[in-house]
């Protein structure tokens, strides 16, 4: 007796040592997960051809993906979609990401209301598009909704490049040839659902499960209960929704015969939002706030390196000190604050050649600070925001940025960046702001560096 109960306790001694690396672990894949929703909500966002879509081409680029857009163009559907690519891995092969853009044309209307469903199999294009116009088939095989299936007809069809290999080539030729490369499939609205049912053609055609990784944003169902039945075991699909986002189960609600599957990620609108939360703006909003909030638990986890927040000194490079962001926000944006400060300090990191980021919350010097640091220049950047007239939560976002000698103390370059949430969210407002910024501080980089000389 007295060795069981020996033999217990260390067991559970042994269980609680290892609690604190559990808890590490978790910490670095919530962190990987958080990130990865970050980067796929990116690419539907730039998918989009509007001027927020511009901007998050930009993540992409930041983030080292290669981006093409194409538009496969029929007389049922106009496909729109980005593929972007990035070499990596010890055999540094191309990771692949497919983002569908959701309804945007008159013709994406079109493909929405054409909920009927059509029989779904075949290896091959030309068995797919012979097998949906067959007008015989009962409930109990699958099926899928007829735009949608028109759409992904067209997608799959057009060619991209394999990014080792200038030649362009079909995706599935790519993933079927190099059985190690993988293709995340991601889209948001009308753009998930085609992600959904393109990642089903493909493996039909030969594809391996293995290969493919199908995230989506507010998208609808695409099959009957049959296609559920039929791909749920094999298709690794993230359903990710809003509290209160109607799209989601539309199709069940209005036209019946459509089921879900996948594991489905709920996520909550804030109070301060600005939008309706079907909006990709949105999502991308929320994406972007759980990366931070992941990124700071794994970093005091300890599973992650602390952020880079100096720079080494170098010849004829402007070092500046960035003191910390003033928060002059209203109470109902505070919770917006550390958000926008992430946000606004790695544009910074970006954008300067040589700095030391202030991030303590106590007052201090900050002229005293960046001598003591050997800093010549200091930045003195505030976020603010104004309430917009006449609407019941729209602001009007504004980053202030002083850059300041610091022998001398006198303001040598002010700018001021402002846009409205009316059609984004505050946190993407201030972002938008921090990307001008990052444009502008290329001049008086280069006006500061030429003054070293």
């Amino acid at each position: 007796m007295n060795k069981v109960v020996k033999f217990i306790s260390k067991l559970m001694i042994a269980c609680y040592l290892l609690l604190p690396v559990a808890a590490h672990a978790g910490a670095l894949e919530d962190y990987e997960e958080a990130h990865k929703h970050y980067l796929v909500a990116t690419a539907c966002m730039a998918a989009y051809s509007d001027r927020v879509g511009g901007f998050a081409l930009d993540t992409l680029d930041q983030e080292g993906w290669k981006t093409e857009s194409y538009i496969k163009t029929s007389d049922k559907a106009d496909a729109r979609f980005l593929l972007s690519s990035k070499m990596q891995g010890p055999n540094n092969q191309p990771l692949y990401l497919l983002a569908v853009v959701g309804t945007e044309t008159l013709k994406d209307v079109m493909i929405n209301l054409l909920v009927s469903k059509v029989y779904f199999a075949g290896e091959t294009p030309e068995e797919f598009a012979a097998n949906a116009a067959r007008k015989d088939i009962s409930n109990a095989y699958p099926k899928v909704h007829k735009g949608y299936n028109h759409y992904v007809q067209e997608a799959l069809a057009a060619e991209g490049r394999d990014g080792t290999e200038k030649a362009k080539r079909r995706l599935t030729d790519m993933l079927l040839e190099h059985k190690e490369r993988k293709l995340y499939l991601v889209g948001h609205s009308m753009g998930g659902a085609t992600a959904t049912l393109a990642g089903a053609r493909l493996i039909s055609m030969g594809v391996r499960p293995e290969q493919i990784e199908i995230i989506t944003f507010g998208a609808p169902a695409v099959g009957n209960e049959a296609f559920k039945k039929k791909f749920e075991p094999v298709l690794n699909l993230t359903r990710i929704v809003t509290e209160g986002d109607p799209v989601n189960g539309a199709m069940q609600t209005l036209v019946k015969g459509y089921e879900e599957f996948g594991q489905q990620v709920r996520w909550q609108v804030p109070s301060s939002a600005t939008i309706e939360p079907h909006q990709i703006t949105m999502y991308l909003d929320l994406a972007t706030k759980h990366y931070y909030q992941k990124r700071q638990q794994a970093i005091q986890a300890g599973v992650m390196p602390e952020l880079v927040n100096q720079t080494a000194s170098a010849a004829g490079v402007p070092k500046i000190y960035v003191a910390p962001i003033i928060n002059r926000l209203s109470s109902e944006l505070q919770e917006e604050f550390f958000y926008m400060k992430e946000a606004l300090q790695d544009e910074y990191r970006r954008a300067l050649p040589g700095y030391v980021i202030d991030t303590a919350q106590a007052k201090g010097n900050v002229f005293e600070k960046a001598k003591l640091a050997g800093c010549e220049w200091v930045l003195v950047t505030e976020i603010q925001e104004h309430k917009i007239k006449d609407e019941q939560s729209g602001y009007y976002i504004i980053l202030e940025q002083s850059l300041q000698s610091v022998s001398k103390g006198d303001i040598v370059k002010f700018a001021a960046y402002g846009r409205s949430s009316r059609t984004s969210t505050p946190l993407q407002a201030l972002i938008h702001d921090a990307r001008n910024m990052k444009l502008d501080s290329h001049e008086w980089l280069a006006q500061l560096q030429a003054s070293k000389k």
